[in-house]
């Protein structure tokens, strides 16, 4: 009988493979199983996240960036304990990780960072936010839209960003992404200035007026045909520096100088590779 029992006894302690220790933590209970998972985001709203800096603090960067980067511990410095500090520290922020780009790139998502870590690129190392879930992709294609547009901080202001392609012919064209529909007529070509820095170091305002083509109400492409071939820098610029001449079809005035204030320049400057 006592040799049975022991059979028992051992079959029970070392059988099915439990006295290894698979299964089971420190303390011999078993494993969570969800143990090591990534943690669940607070559910954001696609309806009422907006791309602009103030719903994006609101919905994405204080529930879940914050868990991370905030207060004097963040992650490189890069906090975002509210609007304010987020703004400061992010938009036109070179990355301390990767200085060829900057944390937030007005009107240029691909040459943010930021959207970069959010949607988990190669070259931008772990995806964020790091040890939970991926944001939901209408989250990040909404924060994209607010990059893309100029990266407004408020619901109804009006920025814009500007973006170049030039072709081998010497032909140039400036793309504006507004961060509203914007009232077609309140631009003009003529309103534009277009000026070149020659090699002697002076920059000459050039008098052929540049030709338009709204491409939708919330983008415009400036196209340039006649760049002299001295020249080694392209600048246009548009809006009065302190009044603006450009507004919405809402009606709200285009916020040039993107101080958070309606009115302003906008100047946009091309280097031509030699």
């Amino acid at each position: 009988m006592k040799t049975y029992t022991m059979i028992l006894l051992c079959l029970t302690l070392f059988g099915c493979g439990a006295g290894d220790g698979t299964g089971l933590d420190q303390d011999g209970q078993p494993l969570d199983p969800d143990a090591g998972a990534p943690e669940p985001q607070p559910p954001i709203d696609p309806d009422a996240l907006q791309p602009n800096l103030a719903s994006i603090q609101e919905k994405v960067l204080t529930p879940i960036c914050t868990q991370c980067h905030a207060g004097g511990n963040a992650p490189l410095g890069l906090r975002m304990d509210d609007l304010a500090t987020s703004e400061a520290n992010l938009i036109n922020v070179d990355s301390a990780t990767n200085p060829q780009f900057r944390r937030v790139e007005p009107g240029d998502a691909e040459q943010s960072f930021f959207y970069l870590k959010i949607i988990g690129d190669p070259s931008a190392g772990n995806q964020m936010p790091l040890g939970q879930s991926p944001l939901p992709a209408e989250t990040q294609q909404i924060i994209r839209t607010w990059i893309d547009s100029g990266a407004p901080i408020e619901a109804g202001q009006a920025t814009v960003a500007a973006k170049h392609s030039a072709s081998a012919d010497g032909k140039l064209t400036i793309n504006l992404n507004f961060s509203q529909s914007m009232n077609r007529n309140s631009l003009n070509a003529d309103e534009i200035r277009v000026s070149v820095l020659k090699d002697d170091g002076v920059y000459e305002l050039q008098s052929n007026l540049p030709s338009l083509e709204w491409l939708s109400d919330s983008r415009l492409a400036i196209k340039l045909s006649a760049i002299p071939t001295d020249a080694s820098k392209v600048q246009i610029s548009l809006n009065q520096p302190n009044v603006s001449s450009i507004f919405s079809q809402s009606g709200v005035w285009l916020d040039g100088d993107y101080d958070g204030l309606e009115g302003g320049e906008v100047s946009y400057e091309y280097t031509i590779n030699q």
